[in-house]
């Protein structure tokens, strides 16, 4: 049995982080919400829902907050990371036995994807939370899921299949790891559960190895008609996000090439994953069936596509 007990969710309103609250409470877990004071309302409406105010700027903060509890799991958003040296800080000082940080995407392991600055904050947990374990014995797993499938088929950033839009890059035919927001927080609570086989590593899972142009034919059997679609070279998007980079461009979208590298820049990135711990997790996967299902809810939906990415 795991001696995690009592978990708390840094970021617990976002998408990964509400998911992932969910799930654990369902699961059994005692769930500590953490939260900004202007994002608390839709968890604090639920009288059940332990939520704790915090600044993330301040570790005196993070740590009260963080007493007694058996794990954090950091759902933070990109441009909040900067804040997660802080949460380990507070839960190595306050006797945490599990840090799980806000990976949850590309393999960060991979030699060629550490080469990206815009990562920098994510290695600087990485290399923070290896001395913590050294320090204090607090563990830790890197979880690695691949871009979102849902999310990323309805906002375009894998593609757009409720209106048939989207950018096929290098021509669409790299096969790339992919998991539902759901299944990513089905992969932390099975890192929670099985502590000892996922400690100080890298653990990775995925729904589905599939590429744009597979489910541009997914798509088209529940959703038929024409498609706009753009083509890009993740080289060159490559090269103008490192250009960006070089030139200290303040805009943070004008390194989003880089993403697009990572992810659909194939075998070199570690794309699609080789080994995976979906076994181990109770991660089953998806048959192309059941990613037609996917497809056809997301094109049934009232919402208006949001495509973000294009």
């Amino acid at each position: 049995m795991s001696p995690i007990k009592n978990v708390a969710v840094a970021g617990a309103t976002g998408n990964v982080g509400l998911a992932t609250f969910n799930a654990l409470q369902t699961a059994g877990f005692t769930v500590k919400a953490l939260t900004r004071g202007s994002s608390a309302s839709s968890l604090s409406a639920d009288v059940n829902v332990n939520v704790a105010t915090v600044d993330y700027s301040s570790i005196e903060s993070l740590t009260e907050a963080l007493k007694g509890q058996d794990a954090v799991v950091s759902c933070l958003g990109a441009f909040a990371l900067a804040c997660q040296p802080n949460l380990v800080e507070a839960a190595s000082a306050v006797g945490v036995k599990r840090f799980i940080p806000a990976e949850f995407g590309a393999d960060t392991l991979n030699p060629q994807v550490r080469a990206f600055p815009i990562l920098k904050d994510k290695f600087q947990v990485q290399k923070m939370l290896a001395e913590k374990y050294e320090e204090t014995g607090m563990t830790y797993s890197l979880l690695f899921s691949g871009l979102f499938f849902d999310w990323g088929l309805e906002n375009g950033m894998i593609l757009g299949v409720k209106n048939r839009k989207g950018t096929l890059y290098d021509g669409g035919s790299t096969v790339i790891s992919t998991t539902t927001i759901a299944s990513v927080a089905k992969g932390i609570i099975g890192c929670l559960l099985r502590p000892e086989e996922t400690k100080n590593r890298g653990v990775y899972i995925q729904d589905a190895a599939i590429s744009q142009n597979k489910l541009v034919e997914l798509t088209n059997k529940v959703n038929p008609g024409a498609w706009d679609l753009k083509e890009a070279s993740t080289i060159e998007l490559e090269n103008l996000a490192m250009a960006a980079f070089e030139r200290k461009d303040p805009n943070p979208m004008s390194m989003a090439g880089s993403v697009f590298r990572m992810y659909f820049g194939g075998e070199l990135y570690g794309q699609p994953f080789k080994k995976l711990d979906n076994d181990l997790l109770g991660i089953k996967g998806m048959a192309d069936e059941e990613v037609e299902m996917m497809i056809r809810s997301i094109c049934a939906s009232d919402s208006a596509p949001d495509m973000s990415f294009n």
